[in-house]
C-alpha cells in the first residue's frame, strides 16, 4: 500500500498543523485530540487503530515497545523520531516521505528521523 493511501490515527502529541498538512495531502486522518480521546492509553489507541486499519502517527516510542515486547496487535506505526519537534520540522520531514510515496505493508513500523526512513515488519 502506498504511503499516500494509508489511513492515519494521529496521537495527541501530533500538532494540529501536522494534522492539517496530512489532510491537505488527501490523507484520511482520525485525530485523537479532535475526537476527545486525549488521555486514552496507548493500548486503547493501538486497539482503535487496529480495528479501523489505521497507522498510528506519534512521537512516542512506547507504541513500538508495546507491539514488539508485548505482541500487542497493531496495524502500523509511523514513529516520528525527530530531534526538533516543531510543526515546521515535522512537516518538512513528512514532505520528503510524501514525495517518495513508499510502499508500506500493514504491520509495519516506520521510523522517520532527520536522515533516513527505516521500515520494520512487526
Amino acid at each position: 500500500m502506498r504511503f499516500a493511501q494509508i489511513k492515519l490515527l494521529t496521537d495527541e502529541n501530533i500538532s494540529s498543523k501536522v494534522v492539517s498538512f496530512f489532510r491537505a495531502h488527501g490523507f484520511d486522518v482520525h485525530d485523537v485530540k479532535e475526537s476527545g480521546l486525549q488521555g486514552a492509553t496507548d493500548q486503547q489507541l493501538l486497539a482503535l487503530a487496529y480495528e479501523h486499519q489505521r497507522f498510528v502517527v506519534t512521537h512516542d516510542s512506547d507504541f513500538g515497545t508495546l507491539v514488539i515486547n508485548n505482541a500487542h496487535p497493531c496495524y502500523g506505526i509511523i514513529y516520528l523520531r525527530l530531534h526538533q519537534l516543531s510543526a515546521a520540522n515535522v512537516i518538512s520531514a513528512l514532505s520528503v516521505l510524501c514525495t517518495m510515496n513508499p510502499d508500506f505493508q500493514p504491520g509495519s513500523l516506520v521510523v522517520l528521523d532527520e536522515h533516513r526512513i527505516r521500515v520494520r515488519q512487526l
